[in-house]
């Protein structure tokens, strides 16, 4: 996280104990989630190849206003990547339209911010679609967001590290961090062998798929062997949405 005004730090402290919608159950096997924020464009090129080579799907949390744009020192996502990512099977979800922190904006803000990138995403993929989650810029989580993004989607991914399993928030769900500046010497086989063992979900936060020396890149080698130890541990891989279809349905 950033360094946010003291305003901002009693905010974020409260919503990460602030757990309105709580799992309600332990997943009835293990589960991994594999997700891409902002968007840059290797995420897709790149890292929608090693998934396609997988046969998996992710889940792309998209900004509106970074379409088109360097963002980071990073080239985003084209205009028309949005529809061949969707195309492919792959969930789109929200991250704002701006890419701002939730703990810089007012209610009536933040609500202007979910409604523009949901507008964004209808004029692209049709006008009845609706992203079901969403994940919050920076992590950074408000009370005020936390309390609109839980009656607007499913469920939200927060940037702060853990598992998944019952009783977990549903609204900041917790993830593994594969980017450079976290995740170069994660033991990939213990972490995915305790979510098989134990009937967790693990959520993959990566930004871009390339070789470069940037903090929040992944090598895509390391996100295709993640993928093969989460494989060889017998994970189901799925979108963070169609995972909680899973945890919702009767068992």
């Amino acid at each position: 996280m950033r360094k946010p005004s003291l305003a901002g730090r009693v905010s974020f402290a409260a919503a990460t104990r602030w757990t309105p919608r709580p799992l309600a159950a332990q997943p009835p096997r293990g589960f991994l989630s594999i997700t891409f924020d902002d968007v840059p464009r290797s995420a897709w090129l790149e890292g929608g190849a090693i998934l396609a080579r997988h046969g998996l799907r992710g889940t792309y949390y998209l900004s509106g206003d970074l379409c088109g744009k360097t963002f980071e020192g990073r080239e985003q996502y084209h205009l028309e990547d949005v529809a061949d990512i969707a195309a492919a099977g792959h969930e789109i979800g929200s991250h704002l339209f701006h890419h701002l922190s939730t703990l810089t904006l007012s209610r009536s803000r933040m609500q202007e911010e979910i409604t523009a990138n949901d507008a964004f995403l209808a004029r692209l993929l049709g006008p009845s679609f609706r992203p079901r989650s969403f994940a919050y810029p920076y992590g950074e989580v408000s009370l005020t967001a936390k309390n609109l993004c839980r009656r607007h989607f499913a469920t939200s991914r927060s940037v702060q590290g853990g598992l998944n399993g019952a009783g977990a928030d549903r609204d900041q769900l917790r993830i593994l961090a594969i980017d450079n500046l976290f995740a170069a010497d994660t033991d990939w086989t213990t972490v995915f062998r305790t979510v098989a063992r134990e009937n967790l979900w693990a959520i993959i936060l990566a930004h871009g798929i390339d070789g470069a020396d940037h903090p929040f890149s992944c090598p895509p080698a390391r996100l295709d062997g993640a993928i093969r130890h989460a494989l060889d541990a017998g994970l189901t891989i799925l979108p963070v949405a169609e995972v909680m279809d899973h945890l919702a349905a009767p068992t």
